[in-house]
């Protein structure tokens, strides 16, 4: 049957792709895609050299026990030429068990043409594998009985590499597949381990695969059924082999009958089915049989041995019909599995290609310049962070969260005071101005958080009296307590710079580990050079930010404006919370805010009718001529915006003159003063004034420091460290390196040695580059 196919179109076109997937394994294409094959396996003394020896028409060593302990790769061809062999050895793994980045198969014996040399040469074959430190001239020099004593301390019992077998005759049907050692079950747990590893890694994907089943043994005893059953659940790439039919007794007539029932697909039933085959016994070896003559006698022995020659599936039993089936399915396999060949091979190139592209090249330019350019091109990033142009913005956003967090902290340390005296119910109240309602920061309940009330702060005043004269408050009064609200700022300073520098050192990190991770030592000075510069303006930078703090601590401003304004907002909200008017407390600090400003602004009669009231109270207490001229000139600020503003000017004009002239009359002297200061002589004063008054000024000042700290902290630390360290950055690292002394060569290329993980990523990715474009041109050459 085989010697018909060889001489078919199918037979050609199988002998091209058997011979484009051997062509591949020999460059390690298996390390990189899931080539299609034939696995052989079985438990230990199952028959599984019986079935490679009846495929392959070779001898190979019987032991007792395991005698096949690495990978055998059997590759048939049929030809026209005398029966010939040739032995190799393809190394894919290291003694660790690590795999190479090369694969190389290397010939081992170059040519053999005596069938009955085929053995030993075997046996030489997996002890140089097993042996990698013995020369293969001593191995192949040695006798049968030589190679028992030559074993060494660098001895592994099993290995992956694997022994590769080319054979070629007239009577060899095109056919290849891998032969593993068989499993075992009484050894060291980590050897049944590695073996058992071994075959699962051999069986997964692409594979048909080949399982003995010796008839001495239950068929739910076998492992190796087990295991294939796991990788391949719905038996569609499992074939069985029954081995061993001849040592059935003729007293085990139900037990060959169960066989039968397996091999006719009516017990464990497999898509591909069982096949059954005989070989020669051991009397039969001995005396020499041909491989003819033991193909007829396994042909006679299942044509009249019973229950085998009542079969109704006759093409189960005998070798051919096994072989010409395995090469059936394998080319059939490697046929509909070569377009994705294809593809796997095409991406996975494209990939390695990327992969190498980020990996940077070996350095060609002297190690000076090299390392100049590579040290400018870094501090020149870290220059354009610095500036925080649109698409380099990471390293400033960083830094204004750390501002961020800095202005809470600080805003969160405002002082509370309650206007309220010890004995009274307090009014809950926002602890913020008017203007401040939106600020999430500032909108916080006075009363939610540590405060003073109006008996606290006349005790603490009073506290702090010394020669000062009558109805005046002693500048300690208000200093000790503006101190109160500080003692935790060089903390938040403190915690503001440190954010800013580990956020700053966390990028240089990555940007240094992106310019210089490659070079181990360069990366390692790189590091310690940019700490080194970064304390140093650190340093610098603290002494500003001290000597800021303590400036803190002594209160000043002449921003007299704003901090007035804020005074009298919080003096005029503290009174309206503690006359109750709650809801209208900061509506009364912004009049009075407004009111404090150089130019009045127009008000409408419906602004404010609390302040209307209490204006009409005030009015009422006047002798009766002077309630109608204080009464106009009220009025007249309370016009609506159809009159015209000179008619309203000069309604104003005249209505004041008049109450203050009525006023003068009746003996009080309020020529020079403004309504706002009139009605605050005319309204009877709080006997709290002196205590709202030192809370309203301690809070305004807070405000007024306040914002001081929360731009100028962040400010010198942006222009003396952030801004500091980038302008400095590359003088320092090129004066570091002395990259301008006339032995700037040679200390440069002290540093650039490359980090051995990286060259062994590059060199790993080249090896892989090189295969797949080795397998893009057997898979070219294959089409043409």
């Amino acid at each position: 049957m085989a010697s018909n196919l060889s001489n078919t179109v199918y037979a050609a076109r199988r002998k091209e792709l058997l011979a484009l997937i051997n062509q591949l394994r020999s460059v390690g294409a298996q390390n990189d895609l899931d080539l299609p094959r034939i696995t052989v396996i079985g438990n230990q003394s199952a028959g599984k050299s019986s079935v490679v020896e009846a495929i392959s028409g070779i001898t190979v060593p019987r032991d007792a026990g395991t005698c096949t302990r690495c990978p055998m790769e059997c590759r048939l061809l049929s030809s026209t030429n005398d029966w010939n062999c040739r032995i190799s050895i393809r190394n894919e793994f290291d003694c660790d068990g690590n795999r190479l980045r090369e694969v190389a198969e290397k010939i081992f014996i170059e040519k053999i043409t005596d069938k009955s040399e085929v053995e030993l040469a075997l046996r030489k074959a997996q002890f140089a594998v097993l042996n990698p430190e013995i020369s293969w001239t001593s191995i192949l020099a040695a006798s049968a009985e030589e190679l028992k004593t030559m074993g060494n301390a660098k001895y592994v019992p099993f290995s992956q590499n694997v022994v590769c077998i080319d054979l070629e005759g007239p009577e060899l049907t095109d056919l290849s597949f891998i032969d593993l050692p068989g499993l075992i079950q009484n050894a060291e747990p980590e050897v049944v381990q590695l073996v058992e590893d071994m075959v699962v890694s051999h069986i997964r994907g692409n594979c048909i695969i080949l399982v003995a089943v010796p008839m001495t043994d239950d068929i739910e005893n076998q492992k190796a059924l087990r295991l294939a059953s796991q990788e391949d659940k719905d038996g569609r790439r499992t074939i069985g082999v029954l081995t061993k039919p001849d040592m059935l007794t003729t007293g085990s007539t139900k037990v060959a009958r169960l066989w039968l029932d397996v091999l006719e697909d009516r017990r464990h039933p497999l898509r591909h089915g069982y096949y059954c085959t005989r070989r020669p016994d051991d009397d039969e070896r001995s005396a020499g049989i041909a491989q003819k003559q033991a193909r007829e006698a396994e042909e006679k022995f299942f044509k009249t041995t019973i229950p085998w020659c009542q079969s109704t599936s006759p093409t189960r039993f005998g070798t051919q019909n096994l072989v010409f089936t395995l090469s059936r399915l394998l080319v059939q396999v490697i046929n509909d599995n070569l377009p994705k060949i294809r593809e796997d091979t095409a991406k996975q190139l494209s990939d390695c290609c990327k992969e190498l592209a980020r990996i940077p090249p070996p350095i060609s330019d002297e190690p000076a310049t090299y390392m100049l350019s590579l040290v400018t091109s870094f501090c020149s990033e870290f220059q354009t962070l610095v500036r925080g142009r649109a698409d380099s913005a990471e390293l400033i956003r960083l830094h204004r969260q750390s501002y961020g967090t800095f202005k809470t902290t600080i805003r969160k340390t405002a002082p509370s005071f309650v206007p309220f005296e010890a004995n009274q119910t307090v009014t809950d109240f926002d602890n913020c101005l008017d203007d401040e309602e939106n600020d999430p920061i500032a909108k916080v309940s006075a009363i939610a958080i540590s405060s003073m009330n109006l008996t606290e702060v006349r005790n603490h005043v009073n506290r702090c009296l010394a020669r000062e004269l009558p109805n005046n408050i002693p500048y300690e009064a208000k200093a000790s307590l503006i101190l109160r609200f500080q003692t935790s700022w060089p903390e938040a300073v403190d915690d503001c710079f440190r954010g800013v520098e580990t956020d700053t050192l966390q990028i240089l990190n990555k940007m240094m580990e992106q310019y210089f991770g490659r070079f181990t030592l360069l990366h390692s000075h790189m590091k310690n050079f940019v700490k080194t510069l970064m304390d140093e303006h650190k340093e610098r930078c603290n002494v500003v930010l001290k000597a800021t703090i303590e400036t803190e601590q002594m209160p000043f401003t002449q921003n007299g404006h704003y901090l007035e304004s804020c005074q009298q907002g919080w003096l005029s909200k503290y009174k309206a919370v503690r006359s109750g008017k709650v809801g209208e407390a900061d509506h009364a600090a912004k009049e009075t805010k407004t009111l404090a400003k150089p130019s009045r602004a127009k008000t409408s009669s419906s602004s404010s009718p609390k302040a209307a009231s209490s204006m009409a109270k005030t009015i009422s207490k006047l002798p009766k001529r002077s309630q109608q001229a204080a009464q106009a000139s009220y009025d007249s600020d309370s016009e609506t915006d159809s009159e015209t503003e000179s008619e309203t000017s000069t309604t104003n004009e005249q209505a004041l003159q008049e109450a203050i002239s009525l006023l003068v009359k009746a003996g009080l002297p309020v020529s020079s003063l403004s309504p706002m200061d009139l009605l605050g002589k005319l309204v009877p004063l709080d006997e709290f004034e002196t205590e709202l008054r030192v809370m309203a000024d301690v809070r305004g000042y807070f405000q007024v420091a306040y914002k001081r700290m929360i731009d100028n902290i962040p400010r010198f630390i942006d222009l003396l460290f952030v801004r500091e360290l980038g302008k400095t950055l590359q003088p320092f690292i090129i004066s570091k390196f002395g990259m301008g002394t006339s032995s700037a060569n040679e200390r440069c290329a002290s540093y650039l040695g490359e980090d051995p993980m990286l060259v062994s990523q590059r060199d790993e990715l080249l090896a892989r580059k090189k295969r797949l474009e080795n397998v893009e041109k057997e898979l070219d050459e294959y089409s043409l």
